[in-house]
């Protein structure tokens, strides 16, 4: 876990460049606009435990507050691999304020494979989940977001217990980019 903190540290620094705004007022205003376009990156790389996870996505707002994206994933180890590909909707709840939640739902197409485990196998996997995001600037936030996820076929690997299983709790760090 503290992996996943120090990737949302390294990425807030990287974001740091945003917080130099020529702006006369220090009033954000998220851009959540209909016909707003996002570019989002999450990930994970745990160098002594020789795992990578990454995650993009590109999405427009088909209305005020409401998100359509294409997802891609990548997750990789010594023991486990998976792609993933897919649809993801995000509902934003905006109010007068820098911190906006937001709920998702989604649908992805993985391809799972674990030596250890006999995992070779494609699966389709939904998602439902919630988090927030604190916009540094009108069109940059930092995002956090937790996702419950249901596979058609035993492709989660449990990392402790060594089994496999079709469901697993997701959590993601992000940094997103909305433009016109």
């Amino acid at each position: 876990m503290s992996t996943k903190w120090f990737v949302f540290a390294v990425a807030a620094v990287l974001a740091g460049s945003s917080f130099a705004a020529d702006k006369e007022s220090n009033r954000v205003t998220p851009n959540l606009d209909k016909g707003t376009k996002v570019l989002e990156g999450a990930g994970i790389f745990n160098v002594m435990g020789d795992e990578l996870q990454l995650q993009l996505a590109y999405g427009q707002f088909v209305t005020d507050g409401f998100e359509v994206a294409l997802v891609a994933g990548l997750r990789d180890s010594d023991r486990y691999m998976s792609t993933e590909l897919g649809v993801r909707a995000e509902y934003n709840f905006v109010f007068d304020s820098p911190l906006v939640p937001f709920l998702g739902a989604g649908v992805v197409w993985a391809d799972a494979e674990a030596d250890d485990s006999d995992i070779d196998a494609d699966a389709a996997v939904f998602s439902a989940g919630g988090g927030v995001k604190y916009f540094i600037r009108d069109d940059v936030a930092l995002a956090v977001d937790g996702s419950y996820l249901v596979a058609t076929d035993d492709i989660f690997l449990d990392s402790e217990e060594n089994e496999v299983q079709d469901d697993e709790f997701r959590i993601l760090f992000s940094v997103r980019y909305y433009f016109d």
